[in-house]
């Protein structure tokens, strides 16, 4: 994914963002519009997707602290769930919770260089209208644990738990499959974190996954 920083729009982003459609369908529908328009030349704008106000809280704290440790936080289109994304067809949504007690849940169901991708929006409806209070993804991108993440007190680095090799072995690895731009592959990282993200880019990887991919 693109790597970029949170931009102040997030600070008021529940405000900023237009007005949400009728429906939650009709919303997610709607910020892939955005998508589409802006997917050769740069990300979904974060002021195209109607956030809770909750998530829009959220994600800003998250930019800050990110961005005080000199960190991305964000590192692409949330809304395709890529990097460098080019291609995107076949968009459909799909409601597969329908709506009850104010919550819902859309697919986003697309192809992505020709490959199949389906980006999960869980949504809330308040006094404004739908809004997303959650994106997600099967290849286990998750925004809200992404937050806590970014929020969380950070932990000793895979550097500090295991000896220099095997560091060295564990970062390669994940530069090698990972498609992003690498903050999770750092050693100042955790061991976990870094093995979180060769798991998740293998799975992305699929058949053409190297031999070291965990579950082949």
């Amino acid at each position: 994914m693109r790597g970029f920083l949170i931009g102040l729009c997030i600070l008021g982003l529940a405000a900023c963002a237009r007005p949400a459609a009728s429906g939650p369908e009709q919303v997610v529908a709607e910020i892939y519009e955005a998508t589409a328009q802006n997917i050769e030349t740069g990300a979904t704008p974060l002021d195209a997707i109607p956030m809770s106000e909750d998530l829009a809280t959220s994600l800003a704290r998250a930019a800050t602290v990110a961005q005080a440790r000199g960190e991305p936080f964000l590192d692409g289109d949330i809304a395709a769930n890529c990097q460098d994304c080019t291609g995107l067809t076949n968009l459909e949504t799909v409601v597969t919770t329908p709506p009850a007690d104010g919550h819902a849940v859309v697919e986003a169901r697309f192809r992505l260089h020709d490959q199949p991708r389906v980006v999960v929006w869980d949504m809330i409806e308040t006094p404004e209208g739908w809004r997303v209070n959650n994106i997600a993804s099967p290849d286990g991108y998750d925004l809200r644990a992404s937050i806590a993440e970014a929020l969380a007190p950070v932990p000793d680095s895979c550097a500090s738990e295991r000896d220099a090799a095997a560091v060295s072995l564990l970062v390669e690895q994940c530069k090698q499959v990972s498609p992003a731009t690498h903050p999770p592959c750092n050693a100042d990282n955790t061991c976990a974190m870094i093995e979180g993200e060769i798991a998740r880019a293998c799975g992305l990887l699929g058949a053409d996954a190297p031999d070291f991919c965990p579950a082949r």
